[in-house]
């Protein structure tokens, strides 16, 4: 199943508490090849300090539409840090990330352990992959250049 991304608005905030600079968070939506909504998804960095702050992903996943509601979606968060070896990627706890605790988009934050090891593991890293290929606003992430498909 290919994922296609459909970007969404990106909203700068700040400054940061830790370094002064500002952050930058950027939405989309990803769907299957029918068109089928799959997700909306958020990133979220420090301008300027990916090296040293990494970045969030918090994806939203569930069904989309007016018949149903936030209880029919949960959120899954990963950390990202750009080491010296490449980009790595990691499923956390999702209950402490702003999308999780609005309880608008999503009724349900899942834990890491409910996410390692199960067919969602697989669905989310598929997700992300196309997040990293398909939104040119994430760049800074892979240090200004966005790696070749693979």
């Amino acid at each position: 199943m290919a994922i296609s991304v459909e970007l969404g608005e990106s909203h700068d905030h700040g400054p940061c508490k830790c370094c002064g600079n500002m952050s930058r968070t950027v939405w989309g939506y990803l769907s299957d090849d029918d068109g089928f909504l799959l997700a909306s998804y958020y990133v979220q960095w420090t301008l300027g300090r990916v090296a040293d702050h990494g970045a969030n992903i918090d994806l939203v996943v569930g069904r989309w539409g007016e018949e149903f509601s936030s209880a029919d979606r949960f959120v899954v968060a990963v950390a990202y840090r750009l080491k010296a070896d490449g980009p790595q990627f990691m499923i956390i706890d999702a209950a402490e990330r702003p999308v999780a605790k609005s309880g608008k988009l999503a009724d349900t934050a899942l834990r890491r352990d409910q996410v390692i090891g199960s067919p969602l593991a697989a669905q989310a890293f598929a997700m992300l992959d196309a997040i990293w290929l398909g939104d040119d606003r994430i760049a800074e992430l892979a240090g200004g250049k966005k790696p070749a498909a693979q």
